[in-house]
């Protein structure tokens, strides 16, 4: 009897939990996106895609959550009926982007890039979609795709262009639907058909010769203008202060922006917005 007792004492509290934890939905999703993430990271395993060996950048970027992993040989994979093709780097390569991405991405709170569901960060060389060569892609099992031949100030620019559409998606899982950022804009405007239709040289150059725009890449698409426009106020704070006290529009479209991402996640707080306007 005293035995039977003892482990009624013991069972009842966990399953207690596990009762409470069913009738949690938060719980139960937070579970499912778990398993889901680690059947991802598994595929791109399989794909002969391996974690980074130990440094100090990696280290610093495990500690935020973030994974890197890198080619053991070139590799295809399959992302909306193209097909993403890449080969393995150097170790200079390697440690180069790394310098870069590791400063750059240490300035998220560790809260806020779990919440946009950026777990991974794949650094290949040739990186192409299809036939067409690519510097980055995001969102890609949970990964942000890195193409390593490119120098500092590209990547850094990249790397917070790439984080904002794993931001915008995971505010509402889509991109290219938002009719406040619309009513932004001048009447007469209209977005181009796309970022992949508008690869000119140069369209990325960040300037003010677009009222309304911090590039030529950012009238390609809702989704793109979003992402350099917050590129820009990550990566030239000072040159986007300038922009916004001459453009009414880039004004409220960075405020938009501000309000968007406090929105999704409590860890982007006034701390991190006067952290990103003083560098």
């Amino acid at each position: 009897m005293m035995l039977t007792v003892i482990s009624a004492l013991l069972i009842t509290p966990g399953v207690g939990l596990l009762a409470a934890e069913l009738r949690d939905p938060e719980a139960e999703r937070a579970r499912l996106a778990e398993d889901a993430d680690l059947a991802l990271r598994a595929d791109l395993l399989e794909q002969g895609l391996v974690p980074t060996e130990q440094s100090s950048d990696v280290r610093t970027l495990t500690q935020i959550g973030v994974e890197v992993l890198e080619p053991a040989r070139a590799f295809r994979l399959e992302s909306g009926g193209t097909m993403l093709t890449g080969s393995t780097i150097s170790a200079e390569d390697r440690e180069r982007a790394l310098l870069t991405l590791t400063r750059e991405l240490v300035r998220y709170p560790a809260p806020f890039l779990a919440r946009v569901r950026l777990h991974r960060l794949l650094l290949c060389a040739n990186l192409h979609e299809g036939r067409e060569p690519i510097p980055s892609l995001p969102n890609y099992h949970g990964a942000l795709l890195v193409d390593v031949d490119a120098d500092a100030v590209y990547l850094r620019r990249l790397v917070h262009h790439e984080i904002f559409h794993f931001a915008d998606y995971a505010d509402d899982d889509q991109l290219s639907r938002d009719p406040a950022w619309l009513g932004l804009n001048e009447p007469d405007f209209s977005y181009g058909s796309g970022g992949r239709f508008l690869r000119e040289p140069g369209v990325g150059r960040f300037n003010g010769e677009i009222p309304g725009f911090v590039s030529r890449y950012a009238t390609s698409a809702l989704e793109e203008d979003k992402a350099e426009t917050f590129a820009m106020r990550m990566a030239a704070p000072r040159a986007f202060a300038a922009l916004i006290a001459q453009d009414p529009i880039l004004r409220a479209k960075s405020l938009a922006l501000e309000g968007q991402l406090r929105k999704l996640s409590p860890a982007v707080d006034d701390r991190f917005f006067a952290l990103m306007d003083e560098r």
